[in-house]
């Protein structure tokens, strides 16, 4: 990851609001996960464009609606203890002028997975996962398994 990219992205994650437990019913889904921080925010429609179960601990979710209603954030949802919590969130408005029409953004390789950007005119390889966002036609997300969960 060069430089530029890898400073926009450090500056664009950022850790999601933890839940009150006490106050709250724990969430029994990935989707129920990232609904709860709401409660923390301003409310807002949270439009969920698609996931991906990278293993059965681990679901990531492309989004909008937390900060506002334009940005697009990969969720990053896990399992502990019985409890889905959205543990931290990135955002993912576009791929980096110059950079290439698949881009990859991310590489996990303690759970096996790559994330990053394909544009909407070259063919999608067979190995990646797509998730197209409403009223963005020019590139979509990728998921890609790196290794067997």
């Amino acid at each position: 990851m060069n430089k530029s990219l890898a400073l926009v992205f450090v500056a664009l994650v950022f850790l999601l609001v933890g839940c009150n437990e006490s106050s709250q019913e724990p969430a029994k889904s990935p989707e129920d996960a990232l609904r709860m921080i709401e409660v923390e925010n301003e409310e807002r429609q949270i439009n969920i464009y698609g996931t991906h179960k990278v293993n059965e601990d681990l679901v990531l979710i492309v989004f909008r609606g937390v900060m506002n209603g334009e940005d697009i954030w990969l969720a990053d949802v896990h399992k502990e203890d019985g409890r889905w919590k959205a543990k931290e969130s990135v955002q993912m408005n576009g791929p980096f002028e110059g950079n290439g029409e698949i881009q990859t953004i991310s590489i996990n390789e303690e759970f096996g997975y790559e994330v990053g950007y394909i544009k909407s005119n070259v063919p999608t390889p067979e190995n990646l996962n797509i998730i197209e966002i409403d009223k963005i036609e020019d590139w979509k997300i990728w998921f890609k398994q790196t290794k067997s969960n």
